[in-house]
């Protein structure tokens, strides 16, 4: 009996994408086989996929599926159970997604709801807590607001930078309740939490908690839980918020541009018509301007892995170790949602994706952590655990804030005025990466590095250039390194 149900399932691998009458049914299907699970099992999820397999969490997939393909699973063995039957495709896929009530459950926020709490601790702890407004979204004007927290935000620090944004997808909420989160503890423990107190008067911290906010108001909203890309209206007809248009926001970052995502504007990935098209984009380049940043997580969904810069045509980062050691020290604090193991570390490609961009460009290590496994839109139930999980792995980042690594500082030998300053490390740099600059307001230049010894040149238009070597760099905390450049 078992080897026929195991041939059946074989057999029938791909058949439910192969309906020619309109799926009217939801499905939900319980103890899915680990073989139909695969990647080219018949109930396998992919994140793409709008037609059959809209989710599959814990073993229970919910799945559009037409009369005889229902019979079909029957027939074969599955536990197939009719949750609905509806000539709206929307119906079936806000049941699946959303739940019973088909709209978003309580315990997500809408970014309203985000800014009003926030506002309220901006209010409340203004020496903790400031509003930054980076920038407005493409499509409807909404500001896009990023969070300072330090020892005294009411203004800039002189400290290494770290931050943590989500929702560049827009159905990728979790990450949104994450980093929400966090900022609420930031704030709220420091003084009673002597871990947290000790994060904020090391770094200066910044959050992002909604990237996308266009989109993300499409999925809050209930008006469409499949929503990816920003509420651009890409044709032009005047009419936005109609699937599947606009640009994917993670897709338009101008490092390799053209490697990443589709010139094609009805693909989930399109990536827009340059680099940089979008406002949301434009408004993560400003945050840049303002601030460095050593380390920070881009927090989306699913898959339960830690994406890390990059396997480029077969060639890691010139940081590749480091890297990957402190995606590994994170991954291993995260527990899955099954709580057997811990997320895997995975590198990317090098494409106009953010953590791409962040690294090749301005020399932040950025990960992509792809939090909880199944869908994007989790049952209330499983959102506090995801979060607890997540934010174990934050501790481990904020670990390596502490250093090792170098903290440069280049001012006029003259004036003793901070410099904006090039600081090239030869022994590691090539040239797949832009130069690394010292911040123009304090001078400084953090670089996480294993403990050892490294050749640096540092230069400024107007100087002279200077190169020290073998600057040993100790285990524990920063090292710091000042250099005095004296003007040709």
């Amino acid at each position: 009996m078992k080897k026929w149900l195991m041939a059946g399932i074989l057999a029938a691998v791909g058949a439910m994408g192969a309906a020619t009458e309109p799926r009217t049914l939801l499905l939900e299907v319980r103890d899915v086989p680990a073989v139909a699970q695969q990647e080219k099992g018949r109930l396998a999820y992919n994140d793409y996929n709008r037609d059959t397999v809209l989710s599959l969490v814990r073993n229970t997939a919910f799945v559009l599926a037409t009369p005889a393909e229902f019979a079909a699973l029957k027939r074969d063995g599955f536990h197939a159970t009719q949750v609905m039957e509806s000539a709206d495709r929307m119906q079936l896929i806000k049941r699946a997604l959303y739940g019973p009530t088909l709209t978003l459950p309580a315990i997500y926020h809408r970014y309203d709801q985000i800014v009003a709490a926030a506002d309220e601790l901006v209010r409340t702890h203004p020496e903790r807590i400031a509003r930054v407004q980076l920038g407005e979204t493409t499509q409807y004007h909404r500001p896009i607001y990023a969070y300072r927290v330090s020892r005294d935000a009411r203004q800039p620090q002189d400290q290494p930078g770290v931050l943590f944004d989500a929702c560049h997808h827009s159905d990728e909420i979790m990450g949104a309740e994450i980093v929400f989160s966090l900022l609420q503890k930031l704030v709220l423990d420091y003084g009673r939490d002597p871990e947290v107190t000790a994060w904020v008067n090391r770094s200066e911290i910044y959050l992002v908690p909604v990237v996308n906010v266009d989109g993300h108001d499409i999925v809050t909203s209930g008006r469409d839980p499949r929503w990816r890309k920003n509420a651009r209206d890409v044709n032009g007809d005047g009419v936005a918020g109609i699937f599947p248009e606009g640009v994917d926001v993670n897709r338009g970052y101008d490092f390799n541009w053209a490697m990443g995502g589709s010139d094609q504007p009805d693909s989930e990935r399109y990536r827009g018509e340059h680099p940089f098209s979008e406002a949301e984009n434009r408004a993560m380049r400003h945050l840049l301007e303002l601030k460095h940043f050593v380390l920070s997580v881009s927090y989306h969904s699913q898959g339960e892995v830690i994406y890390y810069p990059w396997d480029w045509r077969g060639l890691p980062a010139p940081d590749d170790a480091l890297i990957k050691e402190i995606a590994g020290e994170m991954a291993s604090r995260i527990s899955t949602m099954e709580g057997h193991g811990t997320y895997a570390v995975s590198p990317g490609g090098a494409s106009s994706q953010s953590y791409a961009w962040l690294y090749g460009r301005h020399g932040d290590f950025d990960f992509i952590i792809e939090t909880g496994k199944g869908t994007h839109l989790f049952a209330p139930g499983e959102v506090p655990g995801i979060i607890a999980a997540n934010l174990e792995g934050v501790k481990a980042l904020f670990a390596r804030m502490r250093g090792p690594g170098l903290a440069v500082h280049v001012t006029d030998a003259r004036t003793g005025q901070p410099l904006v300053a090039e600081v090239w490390l030869p022994r590691i740099e090539s040239n797949m990466v832009d130069r690394r600059t010292t911040e123009g307001a304090f001078g400084h230049y953090w670089r996480s590095l294993a403990p050892g010894k490294y050749d640096l040149i540092i230069s400024c238009a107007g100087y002279q250039t200077t190169v020290r070597r073998d600057v040993t760099v100790a285990a524990g905390e920063w090292t710091p390194l000042d250099v005095m450049l004296r003007p040709e």
